[in-house]
Formats: structure tokens, C-alpha cells, sequence
């Protein structure tokens, strides 16, 4: 199991400085290999500062109080806010950098009109990230707990909340992402777990997040014995929205699924793996019902298509650095209102 932290307290500022503080070499870290990943893939000079503040604006106007827990974090572990800001939006940023990076994660999720989902999906990072995560929970003072699966720094990523809504992570590239720093969808997906209380709300804040790079959050609900499931497709001038299939099945990888939305896709000709795992997947789990969590990591464990698998490994013969991984396989309970976040690929837990 990953390193798990609870925070104590409850109002933002002061959470995000106990977090900083607890984990200011960890965040230091992650400023570092931000830092470095920009400097590598940018194709255009940049102010990484300059950035980083653009993106703070950004979170502030949408989101009060992840703004002051940000700016606690910076506090707490002695770094520029304006860093912490940049880290929180790195996929913004990577988009304005015009860095044609390979997707990241796939994602399963079977809703049951009649029953709990099961859900699942891999987090594939690049390798030099592999010990810069945690699980992190976050109560709040009126009773609400939010539990999120993230880099250390940043407020959010795939998590569940104590409400029966949930949230998975993938990230998409649209030909309009990176024009400016927008909503960074780390942040969006953090407060829809913190403000939302059903699946109806989240997708209205999604429509309302000004975002400026292409992700999708698989939400997931589960309240009174039935559970349901929507693929949010994040985009400038979206979002676009896709739902399960006959069986309640809903599988999402790298690229668009939205037929409106395909046409400015660059994913599948940059990186087809995304294609090829959500082929596989598909194949593996149409026409099934009754899918419990061990079905869904059996089906997410191949290695076809070697580092662009659903359970990819760094090629031994090259240096380990700049090559992507499975860093996590991530499951959800929603009913539960917890997660498990596994070490590494679903290889390893099998």
C-alpha cells in the first residue's frame, strides 16, 4: 500500500501548511522533477514563476479555498507559492510548453443500476516519479472526508469522497490545449470531490471549469444500492461526455471517445498504444456482468505492446529516467468511501 497521511486539521490554509511541513523534502522533490520535465520537453522559452502565478490567478478565482490550502502548502514547506502553483497545473503547463507527451493511465469502471460499481485503473507516470506519491485524506469540519491518490504538492488527482462520488484520471491532448493556464484539472478534480455531494453536481462544475488541457474524469457514484458512471472529457470549449455501455461497463484510456471531439484529437496518431489498450480492454470485458475488482486487474495486467502496455515497465537496456511505468493501480470504493492504491502495476498484486 502507498504511504497514507490524515491530515488534523481542517481549515485550508492551516492544512496545507501542516502538509507542507510534514513533507517539504518530498515536495521539494517534486518542484525539482516538474522543473527538470520542463526544461526537457519545452519547445518555447518560458517563465516558469510567471506561469506558476497565471495558474495560482486561475485556481483562485474557481477554487477560494484550494488557493489558500496551495498557499499554505508553500508556507509549510518553505517553497515560492508561484512553484507550487506550476506543479498543480504541470499538465496546463506541459501543454503550453507544446511538449507531445504519451497519455497517461487507464481507466475500468462497471456501474450497477442495481448494485455497487467496481472500479480500477493504472497510473503510468514517468519513472523518476515513482516514489513521489501518497494517498492523502482530508477531513473537513462539517463532516465531509475527501481521499485522494496524489503527487506530493498537488491538491489532487483519482480519489473518493464520503458522499458516494469518485473520481478516476486520464490524461487526454486536444489541438486547442495549452494557449494559456486555465483551471488546472488536478485542482478540478480535488474540488469536485470536496464540494459535490451526487454525480449531477460534479458534471455542472465540470461544464463550469474554464480548463485550457484535455483530461477525463470518470466519475462514479453509488448511492441507496445503485451506482452509475459518466467519462467527463475535459477540453477548451468542452466538456464532451460519454457513458457505459448495456452492462454498465465504461473503459477509458488516452484518447477521445465523444464523436464530436475526435476530429481534434492528436493522441491516437502521436501514441496509438492508447488505441491498442482500450482495444484490449474492451475485448477482455464486453459482455460481462457481475465484474468484481481481481476482474479488472487481471484485465488490466499485459504487458502487450512492451512500454506502451496497460502495465508498462521502463526498457531495462535504457536508462531508467524519461522512460514511463505503471506507478500505481488505483481502486476505488465508492459504497466504502475509501481506495486502494497499490504500488507499481497490476502484475505485482496478482
Amino acid at each position: 500500500m502507498s504511504k497514507v497521511f490524515r491530515s488534523s486539521v481542517c481549515e485550508p490554509h492551516a492544512r496545507g501548511r501542516e502538509f507542507g511541513g510534514v513533507h517539504a523534502r518530498q515536495i521539494q522533490t517534486t518542484v525539482e522533477n516538474y522543473r527538470a520535465l520542463f526544461d526537457r520537453v519545452a519547445t518555447r522559452p518560458f517563465d516558469l514563476k510567471a506561469l506558476g502565478a497565471e495558474a495560482l490567478c486561475s485556481i483562485a478565482d474557481f477554487a477560494a479555498p484550494l488557493h489558500e490550502e496551495i498557499l499554505g502548502i508553500a508556507e509549510g514547506a518553505g517553497i515560492e507559492p508561484e512553484y507550487i502553483g506550476a506543479i498543480n497545473a504541470r499538465t496546463e503547463i506541459l501543454a503550453y510548453l507544446g511538449a507531445q507527451l504519451r497519455g497517461e493511465c487507464s481507466t475500468l469502471v462497471q456501474a450497477n443500476p442495481f448494485g455497487a460499481p467496481v472500479t480500477a485503473q493504472t497510473w503510468d507516470w514517468y519513472a523518476e516519479f515513482a516514489d513521489t506519491w501518497l494517498t492523502w485524506e482530508i477531513p473537513h469540519a462539517d463532516g465531509r472526508l475527501t481521499t485522494t491518490v496524489t503527487e506530493y504538492g498537488i491538491v489532487g488527482k483519482p480519489g473518493v469522497n464520503n458522499r458516494g462520488l469518485a473520481t478516476h484520471f486520464n490524461i487526454l491532448h486536444h489541438q486547442h490545449d495549452g494557449q494559456r493556464i486555465g483551471v488546472p484539472v488536478h485542482v478540478l478534480a480535488r474540488w469536485l470531490l470536496d464540494s459535490c455531494s451526487d454525480i449531477n453536481q460534479a458534471i455542472q462544475l465540470c461544464h463550469r471549469a474554464p480548463v485550457s488541457a484535455s483530461s477525463v474524469l470518470t466519475l462514479v457514484a453509488a448511492v441507496d444500492g445503485a451506482s452509475a458512471a459518466v467519462s467527463v472529457e475535459l477540453h477548451p470549449g468542452g466538456p464532451a461526455l460519454v457513458f457505459p455501455d448495456d452492462n454498465g461497463l465504461l473503459v477509458h484510456t488516452n484518447h477521445f471517445l465523444a464523436e464530436a471531439v475526435r476530429p481534434f484529437d492528436t493522441e491516437p496518431a502521436a501514441y496509438p498504444d492508447t488505441l491498442v489498450r482500450y482495444d484490449l480492454l474492451r475485448r477482455r470485458l464486453t459482455g460481462r456482468t457481475g465484474l468484481k475488482a481481481m476482474d479488472l486487474l487481471c484485465a488490466l495486467n499485459s504487458h502487450l505492446g512492451s512500454t506502451g502496455a496497460l502495465c508498462c515497465h521502463p526498457a531495462a537496456d535504457l536508462p531508467e529516467a524519461g522512460q514511463y511505468a505503471t506507478l500505481a493501480t488505483i481502486l476505488l470504493d465508492v459504497p466504502g468511501c475509501t481506495l486502494r492504491a497499490l504500488p507499481g502495476g497490476p502484475c505485482r498484486h496478482l
